[in-house]
């Protein structure tokens, strides 16, 4: 590589090119730099050109279904379902409107996997009730995925016997300070989900500007020393009325850089394939991200009941910013690879086949 960029960094994206993974102390100098350097930009260039060329420019949507709210106990500073914050009601997904929003997600199988939400503390005969109905219904390739709290390796083992497949787990940015969970249960529910058979899907969450570069960086090892499946970035949204809402709010830009920075850091691994970015942005589709979430019912980032209706993006959303983002295929969640193109984000070449129907 030539120019005048920072020659560590330089030297760093050449062993990047040449199929290392970055180590700690080589996402700290790419994250040293501000993100609207040149040399912020050549480590979004260089993520983005890796991912794409080892997945075949493909990308996946996953889907969300927030099944119930209640004041959560862990009370995160930066939750809207905090004990101390909440305003929403109390509420819990009906059996007819769960079928509803899986029709809504699975209705062309191309959804890769969808995760059912629950709150931290939840009831888990009501998630198996849930992940049964979805397995009977789902006809496709879609995946299951569990997003609940801290949990045992018995009850992720009876996930997986109803259908589940992986589960989405972090122990967050200041875990124990800005919430009141303790970091050490949140890694020993990853290691639970591992030891019942399931993938862990992580991510490095959620960033605030007050956050350090150091322990940015420690926190993205998390999920890549355990050995995640998929990986991803989120920026905190400063959700009014949460208290870390007055803190701010990171840009695009340095989102984008530290999704660069993460699949950097594990894309040389065997089991990882997909990265993910959020709330997606275009941004974060140049810089190594390749899986878009769409979201219904509750989300711990909104203030409405129906996300659908404001924060979430629907299916077609996603496959039109997967689109305009140059991606030439969306994969099944059994990793057959559909072409991605206008016809395809505007219904004209989409078969469905996603749902299970009586005959």
């Amino acid at each position: 590589m030539q120019g005048r960029l920072d020659k560590k960094v330089t030297d760093i994206l050449d062993q990047a090119y040449a199929g290392r993974s970055l180590e700690k102390k080589d996402c700290s100098h790419l994250l040293s730099f501000d993100e609207w350097s040149p040399e912020a930009y050549a480590t979004r260039s260089a993520a983005a050109t890796i991912v794409r060329g080892r997945n075949d420019d493909s990308a996946i949507i996953l889907g969300q279904i927030g099944l119930e709210m209640f004041p959560c106990p862990g009370n995160c500073g930066f939750c809207a379902f905090g004990k101390d914050h909440a305003v929403m009601p109390k509420s819990r997904i009906t059996d007819e409107e769960f079928a509803a929003k899986l029709t809504d997600f699975c209705r062309d199988d191309d959804l890769y996997g969808l995760y059912l939400m629950c709150m931290h503390e939840y009831d888990l005969d009501f998630f198996l009730d849930k992940a049964r109905l979805a397995k009977k219904m789902i006809a496709g390739s879609t995946r299951l995925l569990a997003n609940v709290g801290d949990t045992e390796k018995e009850a992720f083992a009876a996930m997986k016997e109803a259908g589940i497949t992986g589960a989405y787990h972090v122990s967050r940015l200041r875990e124990g300070k800005a919430t009141a969970l303790n970091p050490k249960a949140r890694v020993k529910t990853m290691e639970n989900a591992l030891d019942a058979g399931l993938q862990i899907f992580s991510c490095l969450e959620p960033v605030g500007p007050e956050h350090t570069v150091e322990e940015i960086v420690e926190n993205m090892f998390v999920g890549i020393d355990l050995g995640c499946t998929q990986h991803a970035v989120m920026r905190r949204v400063p959700v009014p009325g949460t208290p870390l809402a007055r803190c701010g709010q990171i840009s695009n830009l340095r989102l984008g850089q530290m999704v660069a920075a993460v699949a950097l850091a594990t894309f040389s691994r065997p089991n990882m394939t997909y990265m993910g970015v959020h709330e997606p942005t275009e941004i974060g589709y140049v810089s190594g991200a390749n899986v878009v979430t769409a979201e219904t019912g509750v989300n711990p980032r909104d203030h409405m009941a129906e996300t659908s209706a404001n924060r979430g993006l629907d299916m077609d959303i996603c496959r039109r910013m997967l689109l305009d983002c140059g991606f030439r295929h969306i994969r099944r969640g059994n990793e057959e690879k559909i072409p991605l193109d206008l016809d395809y984000v505007n219904g004209l070449n989409r078969n469905g086949g996603g749902l299970a129907h009586d005959n």
